[in-house]
């Protein structure tokens, strides 16, 4: 009797470990897109009879990629791209509904621009559905067969609830890959920020001394004044150096405009400090290469920081404006003022130099009502 107790918590125990597997593996294929394309190659296999598993998402100027495959002898269809309308997956994606064919080489229902390696890897029947989810085709998921074959209403079914959870799983695999990078931004700022006022300001006393050095140097001491002055250029190399990498760390690629970042940054300043922002653009505003995108979002994240580290304002409103000579940008608070009124902090400073390189001005001024206003330029080519 106690033997068979033993044996039965046993296998209940299992029975818990495979769920607790198989919930991880859920969890897994939300967060990761190449493992919920890997096991939608697997499970259309398996739940359709099929020879041949494939799956791909859509991806950039919306083309369909074949990642992941499950039962291929040749290589011609790993990786394949796919143009929406083009072939059997193409045309699936573009219909937005399940579409097969008994012999795909001998099909008229789709183009041919894919025979040769559908031929390579022996296929005749095939079945392709849309992963889609919000209104918009995620990717597509292939059953096929290397022989005329029919799929019926059982294995058209879980094919088109296995795209279904494929799409929710693409969907919430690329909301995941956002945050994550928008996380990796952000941390990548504030480590600017803290190098921009740690080493930063090291930096400009060590060259501040040095300077004072050389002016109240003992005349007659060439050989101390010829080292100093060596000194001074190596720090300005450094100097140099520094700022570039700051400015790398500090200006990530901008996704979806201008515009679109500016209210990113807002909604991330109103997080990090309470302060309340808004960004509004002022006319549309036009197309700008990526050395004037990142040297205003630049400038506007030098103004924002001031804001937050010496203003003690309640609100702040960041304003682009589209003008006929180029593109506006202003910072306006309503706090106390910043330690340097007139920009001449030594990061106002490298971010007015770095939009003077561009043709670009920046400004701060008081408002009549309180707060400061920093107002940034830049001309478009």
């Amino acid at each position: 009797m106690a033997q068979r107790h033993r044996s039965e918590r046993v296998a209940e125990q299992g029975r818990r470990f495979g769920h607790l597997l198989d919930e991880h593996a859920q969890v897994l294929h939300l967060l990761d897109d190449a493992a919920a394309l890997r096991g939608l190659a697997r499970r259309v296999r398996e739940e359709t009879g099929a020879h041949i598993g494939l799956a791909g998402p859509v991806e950039a100027e919306q083309v369909l990629v074949l990642r992941q495959w499950n039962g291929t002898w040749a290589t011609g269809l790993h990786d394949l791209h796919v143009e929406m309308g083009l072939g059997l997956g193409g045309l699936a994606a573009a219909e937005r509904r399940p579409v097969w064919v008994a012999d795909y080489c001998s099909s008229e229902l789709i183009t041919h621009d894919f025979d040769v390696p559908i031929s390579a890897d022996g296929i005749k029947t095939m079945l392709a559905v849309p992963m889609v989810r919000a209104g918009r085709v995620q990717g597509v998921v292939y059953a096929a067969m290397r022989e005329v074959s029919y799929f019926g209403g059982r294995q058209l079914d879980a094919a088109v609830n296995l795209a279904d959870s494929g799409g929710l799983a693409l969907q919430t695999a690329s909301a995941a890959r956002r945050q994550r990078e928008q996380a990796a931004a952000a941390e990548r700022r504030r480590i600017a920020a803290e190098l921009h006022d740690s080493v930063g300001a090291r930096l400009f006393r060590i060259g501040a001394e040095l300077r004072d050095l050389r002016t109240h140097a003992q005349p007659g001491s060439a050989e101390l004044l010829d080292r100093l002055a060596s000194l001074e250029d190596q720090l300005a190399e450094t100097a140099s150096a520094f700022r570039d990498s700051v400015h790398a760390l500090d200006h990530d690629e901008p996704a979806g405009g201008l515009a679109a970042t500016l209210s990113r940054d807002c909604a991330a300043f109103q997080r990090r400090t309470g302060i309340s922002a808004q960004s509004v653009e002022i006319g549309q505003l036009p197309a700008c290469d990526r050395h004037r995108t990142q040297a205003l979002l630049a400038a506007t994240r030098e103004a924002l920081l001031n804001v937050e580290k010496h203003a003690g304002a309640r609100s702040v409103l960041i304003s682009a404006i589209a003008l006929d000579d180029g593109i506006a940008i202003s910072v306006a608070d309503d706090g106390n003022g910043w330690s340097e009124p007139a920009g001449g902090g030594i990061g106002l400073r490298t971010t007015a130099d770095r939009l003077a390189e561009l043709g670009g001005t920046l400004s701060v001024v008081a408002n009549e009502d309180g707060g400061l206003t920093a107002r940034i330029w830049i001309p478009l080519p």
